[in-house]
């Protein structure tokens, strides 16, 4: 725990305490977050499906384990000073297992995490549909997770698919049964109207973390007279950064010149990404001979 780790989530705890809508920034690793902490981005979120590919390169199928995700959110706020938002998929296993991901991203850094009711992984023959768990063990996980919380911890999320698998009842009932359990705020991915939202605000009273809606829902003022508090429209810019690669690689591979690629990062975007100036200035006063 560190003094950095707490006026995160301080500040992300006034967030929650207000009446603004924010943006969530996509990070994964230590260049995302410093590009995001740079162009002035309030709050970080790491999804499951960008810790699996920046840490193995794989599909969010929940290969990646609890201590490479506490690994890799270490990583990213070694680098930045911003509330991160880490999503902790299902705890990765039962209610003892939630309490020890708590555990591990506190140590880490994370200023939110969120446990969700999904059977994950994919449970042997199951469809490509997802399935939940029932309210009762979901209960018991985020019920664990808040007790693993302590003071100063970070602040724990409910979070539930269930709008766009089970229908909006279910997740009237899943939202308002994890807020009696003491969670700091409920996250609710994939819903398919307003009128949906409409409803899960109205029966519920703590800050809403959201995502996965149609692109016509991401309206700020919107969003903000529905109490959410978070959100965040998808990580395509992960997606933007991917094909560029791409792209890249396949220029040189047919024959261009690496410095005659179009698009190079500026030297002020990597200065950016490195954290050149911290590093020099460091240089300057550790390494570079003293003149007396």
């Amino acid at each position: 725990m560190t003094a950095r780790h707490l006026a995160a989530r301080a500040r992300l705890r006034d967030i929650f305490k207000g009446d603004r809508s924010v943006t969530m920034a996509s990070v994964y690793d230590p260049v995302s977050a410093r590009i995001a902490q740079h162009l002035g981005c309030e709050v970080g979120l790491m999804g499951g499906s960008l810790a699996s590919l920046a840490v193995l390169g794989a599909p969010d199928i929940i290969l990646v384990t609890l201590t490479e995700m506490a690994e890799q959110v270490r990583r990213v706020t070694r680098a930045f000073d911003l509330p991160l938002v880490v999503d902790g998929d299902h705890g990765y296993g039962n209610a003892l297992n939630a309490i020890r991901t708590i555990e591990e991203l506190d140590a880490a850094g994370a200023a939110a995490i969120s446990i969700e009711d999904t059977v994950l992984p994919r449970a042997y023959g199951a469809s490509d549909t997802l399935q939940l768990l029932s309210i009762e063990e979901a209960s018991g996980k985020i019920s664990a997770a808040v007790s693993a919380r302590g003071d100063n911890g970070p602040l724990v999320l409910g979070r539930t698919s269930s709008a766009v698998i089970s229908g909006v009842d279910d997740a009237i009932a899943r939202l308002t049964a994890y807020e009696r359990l003491g969670v700091d705020g409920l996250m609710i991915a994939g819903i398919r109207s307003r009128e949906d939202l409409d409803r899960m605000s109205a029966a519920t009273r703590l800050p809403l973390v959201v995502g996965g809606m149609p692109l016509s829902m991401y309206d700020r003022d919107y969003l903000n007279s529905r109490r959410a508090r978070l959100w965040n429209s998808g990580h395509q810019t992960v997606d933007v950064g991917i094909q560029a690669m791409f792209e890249a690689m396949k220029a040189v591979h047919e024959g261009a010149l690496a410095p005659n690629l179009p698009g190079l990062a500026t030297r002020a975007t990597m200065a950016v990404a490195t954290a050149e100036h911290d590093y020099a200035a460091r240089i300057r006063a550790f390494l570079a001979p003293k003149v007396h």
